[in-house]
């Protein structure tokens, strides 16, 4: 019987040697260039740790260049909510001024102070500053100095510190009230224990009212109401004249050594009774004199 031509023809078998195992080739993990020796365990795990390092320098770097990325991201989030919550509160009533609260006014009608602070209803709270609330108040001389608080949602409260009087100072025939500065605060009434400061010329610019004016800072606020006037010729030239019927002189001499100078009149005028006329001379304050 004759063979199918359809039928598939089959190689015949190669036969295996007796005793013997056919390995599977392995690809070795080290090429074996020619002229060199065959690559021994201790490379080939070498060569395996310096891959296994590499893979996981790779994974490390993807990881901190993901964290990183996100920490980008978290940052320009804020930053975009910050710019848009700013922008909110410019534009939108949400922190707009509906009141104005005036703390620390005694001398200045509030009144005056509100009328010249209206401006400022309706306007959102972030943008006022100090600096132009400073100056719209500039008008009122006895207002020495300003401070701007804003109470969220809607007030704004000014804390007003005015000009206090120090001295007297008589021009044609009138005494007005000076504060250190030099500012008049306005017409002495006669009932202010104040010491009349005796110059020529403008306050605001004399050097002698700034010399008298830094002896007086230097004295104790129970010694002041006592000075009925201070007078500074010069720099090293500064007198005073004591209140009462005996006209007690002290002799101060320059603003050097002020403190020593307080301290030692005061142990002086605690010493001599005030019905004595007596001049105090503490120009030399580690030698003072009291002449009768």
């Amino acid at each position: 019987m004759e063979p199918s031509k359809n039928r598939p023809r089959y190689s015949k078998p190669v036969p295996r040697a007796k005793g013997k195992t056919a390995k599977p080739k392995v690809k070795p993990l080290i090429k074996k260039a020619k002229g060199q020796a065959r690559p021994t365990l201790k490379k080939i795990r070498a060569t395996a740790s310096i891959r296994r390092a590499r893979v996981k320098e790779v994974r490390r770097f993807t990881k901190e260049s993901t964290v990183k990325k996100i920490y980008v991201r978290s940052l320009l989030g804020a930053f975009l909510a910050l710019v848009l919550f700013v922008l909110s509160t410019m534009f939108t009533p949400i922190l707009a001024v509906n009141k104005i609260t005036i703390v620390g006014e005694n001398k200045v009608p509030e009144s005056k102070i509100q009328a010249a602070l209206k401006g400022y209803i309706g306007q959102p709270l972030p943008m006022i500053s100090s600096q132009s609330v400073a100056d719209d108040l500039a008008k009122f001389k006895l207002i020495e100095s300003i401070a701007v608080v804003s109470q969220p949602p809607h007030e704004l409260r000014v804390k007003i510190v005015e000009r206090t009087p120090i001295s007297i100072v008589v021009s044609d025939g009138v005494a007005f009230l000076y504060d250190p500065s030099g500012i008049r605060l306005g017409v002495a009434n006669g009932s202010e224990k104040l010491p009349t400061i005796i110059i020529t010329g403008d306050p605001k610019t004399s050097k002698n009212y700034t010399q008298a004016i830094d002896v007086l800072l230097a004295l104790p606020a129970s010694l002041l109401e006592k000075i009925e006037y201070i007078q500074a010729k010069t720099r090293d030239n500064v007198t005073m004249r004591l209140r009462g019927n005996y006209k007690q002189i002290i002799i101060w001499g320059d603003s050097s050594q002020a403190a020593l100078k307080s301290r030692v009149l005061k142990v002086l005028l605690y010493k001599t009774p005030a019905r004595i006329p007596a001049t105090f001379d503490v120009s030399s304050p580690e030698t003072p004199s009291v002449i009768r």
